[in-house]
């Protein structure tokens, strides 16, 4: 009876990781054939930012990488797909593995994955000063009113995302860190330092962190977030100063797809997602138009 069940589930492992390769090539041709309609306004708005700004151009050829397959989204995607499919992370159960399977399958749907590439967009948007629009977002000014939120300069919307960077600890707490091809958010524009504490009270909207961050994560990332914010807990807790970034979601989305609005239900029914399976691998590392989902200005 026990092994019949095991068969029966990894075969429901197998049929999602099928649908998952599929949509990861759908995505691959889309992509690749310009099919992506926030792809496109990457290229675009890099190409203007470059003949506008040209001290940006190291880091606008890094950001356009986003629209291609060799983005940081998409290969993470397939990542994690390909550690699925070779049994390269250990996983305590079929169950959990099909529920990564599930995340997996949401997150590759055109629809969604097209959604996901609107904080790159609305970066860009904001380096151009408001003269570029933002897309299924809310302008920035309109953005901080809704939720009486703080700035925390150019690329804010990739702070906490672990494809760009990473919290490092220090006495005062963990502050984010730029990776290298991105460190341009930090020299160019002020050498800020921020500190996870007072950004997980006051962030603003992304769609990483209030739409797609149980789904466009994978579990080592996952496992990292819940870390730091366990050590902001500790450190903070007792003086009655810690808060949750997820303790409440952040408004500001407009004109995302029927897809994303699924993923956006399970971003918030707990802090960081399913907390029910263990994770073990070798490699672990701890003014708008609503018609069009565009907004323009600060």
């Amino acid at each position: 009876m026990f092994l019949a069940g095991c068969s029966s589930g990894e075969s429901k492992v197998q049929d999602q990781l099928a649908i998952v390769e599929t949509n990861l090539q759908n995505l691959r041709n889309a992509i690749n054939g310009n099919g992506l309609r926030n792809a496109t306004f990457i290229r675009q708005y890099s190409s203007i930012l470059k003949s506008k700004r040209p001290e940006l151009v190291p880091l606008l050829v890094e950001l356009e990488k986003d629209a291609t397959v060799q983005g940081p989204l998409f290969v993470g995607l397939q990542q994690r797909y390909n550690s699925l499919k070779d049994g390269s992370e250990h996983y305590e159960s079929w169950t959990d593995k099909l529920v990564e399977a599930q995340k997996l399958n949401a997150a590759t749907q055109r629809d969604a994955y097209n959604d996901a590439l609107s904080d790159t967009v609305n970066v860009l948007a904001d380096l151009s000063d408001g003269e570029l629009a933002r897309v299924n977002a809310l302008s920035n000014s309109a953005e901080q009113s809704l939720n009486n939120s703080k700035s925390y300069g150019k690329g804010s919307q990739y702070i906490g995302n672990p494809h760009y960077g990473r919290w490092s600890h220090g006495s005062g707490g963990s502050f984010w860190a730029w990776y290298g091809q991105y460190a341009f958010f930090s020299s160019m524009f002020g050498n800020n330092r921020y500190y996870y504490n007072d950004w997980a009270s006051n962030r603003g909207y992304s769609y990483y962190h209030d739409v797609g961050r149980n789904h466009y994560s994978s579990r080592s990332h996952r496992a990292g977030m819940q870390d730091v914010d366990n050590r902001a807990r500790k450190q903070f807790g007792s003086q009655g100063k810690y808060k949750s970034p997820y303790a409440r979601n952040r408004g500001g989305s407009t004109g995302l797809s029927t897809s994303s609005r699924g993923l956006q239900t399970s971003a918030f029914k707990s802090q960081y997602g399913s907390k029910s399976s263990s994770y073990q691998s070798s490699s672990r590392t701890s003014g708008y138009r609503t018609s069009t989902g565009a907004s323009r200005g600060k």
